[in-house]
């Protein structure tokens, strides 16, 4: 029997070890590869931002300014003119060019000093030579002539001369009887529309004459002021309805009020109500039309209160608030408004002795 080996008798050869470059994995040639191409673009971009940087830098030119000397901070910079020419002069492009501008400027303003200042020694040697009279009565002239301008401030203008007395109006038929019918027509006419208002309409600004009520427009705020009794008086009083006249003398006397809430034109209650209270005023000599219609004007005098002293186109006769038109061009006063103020503000200081209306 015999016994079995304790090692093989067999054996396969194996294959010497090669420990040359062929042999490490193909992932680490591939790693070197990245980190190279890694290294090498972080270097670019460092290159980049170092010569990037140079084109960040300011102009030389520019740097400049920051280098004057204290003389050339106070000495302020002059245009110089582009249409002269070069006295004959090299000019260097570039900073000394800058330089030799700043050198003619600099002539330039020291010229300019020197110039006012032997201007004014010469003024000062002209007053030095006049005579102590002389200065005397340059001075006198100069406080005559402030003395004037400030009485011109202070002192209204002089009243206007005073209104002729109107003659008597007497109902006279004219002598043509073609123009005596007209002359009847219109009158009969005017008495037909006073009697209508009269019924229905009194008190209010206006009649709708098809409606037969009375209404108000804008123009008269929402208050019933009575506007066409007033627009009527003098014509009333011209045609010699004096029955008709009396009766508006008498609702103006206890009925017109200006103490109310309402936003009225200007220019339409100074043509309608202060212009109609005067023409009655003149043509009856009734106190009561003069002191209605400088009442209405202290409530327009509000409308005033503007920083041009052009009047506002609206104004409330109980807070004093204006404002102009919504549809006016940029909002503002109308000429042909506040333009025609004139003629009854003149007659109101007349009448009354007071220069504001005048002055408004």
């Amino acid at each position: 029997m015999t016994t079995p080996a304790l090692l093989p008798l067999t054996g396969r050869r194996i294959p010497a070890l090669n420990l040359g470059p062929s042999s490490f994995p193909h992932h680490r040639a591939t790693l070197r590869l990245s980190e190279k191409f890694i290294l090498l673009l972080i270097l670019s971009a460092f290159i980049t931002l170092c010569f990037g940087a140079f084109f960040f830098l300011p102009d030389s030119s520019k740097h400049k300014r920051f280098d004057l000397g204290l003389e050339d901070v106070l000495i302020p910079h002059i245009e110089s003119n582009k249409g002269a020419k070069n006295s004959g002069s090299v000019l260097i492009h570039g900073q000394g060019h800058d330089e030799h501008r700043h050198r003619e400027e600099e002539e330039q303003l020291r010229n300019k000093i020197r110039a006012d200042h032997e201007r004014a020694l010469e003024e000062a040697k002209e007053k030095l030579k006049k005579s102590r009279d002389e200065i005397r009565a340059e001075i006198q002239t100069e406080k005559s002539k402030l003395a004037e301008e400030l009485k011109k401030k202070d002192n209204p203008p002089p009243p206007l001369a005073p209104v002729p007395n109107l003659p008597e109006i007497k109902n006279g038929d004219p002598g043509d009887p073609d123009i005596r019918e007209k002359r009847d027509k219109i009158k009969e006419m005017m008495k037909h529309a006073w009697d209508n208002y009269k019924q229905y309409g009194w008190g209010h600004n206006e009649l709708k004459p098809i409606a037969r009520k009375g209404h108000s427009t804008n123009i008269f705020g929402n208050s019933q002021m009575g506007a066409t009794i007033v627009d009527a008086l003098d014509s009333l009083y011209i045609m010699g309805l004096l029955d008709e006249f009396r009766e508006g003398q008498e609702w103006v006397q206890n009925n017109l009020d200006f103490s109310v809430n309402a936003e009225v034109s200007v220019f339409e209650v100074n043509i309608r109500f202060i212009g109609g209270l005067l023409a009655a005023f003149y043509l009856s000599g009734q106190e009561v039309f003069k002191n209605k219609a400088v009442l209405l004007a202290e409530k327009l005098l509000p409308a005033f209160n503007t920083p041009t002293g052009i009047p506002w186109a609206m104004v409330n006769l109980k807070t004093g608030v204006g404002r102009n038109w919504g549809w006016a061009s940029a909002g503002s006063s109308i000429l042909a408004e506040f333009g025609t103020l004139h003629l009854e503000f003149v007659h109101l200081s007349y009448l009354t002795g007071n220069p504001v209306y005048y002055n408004k």
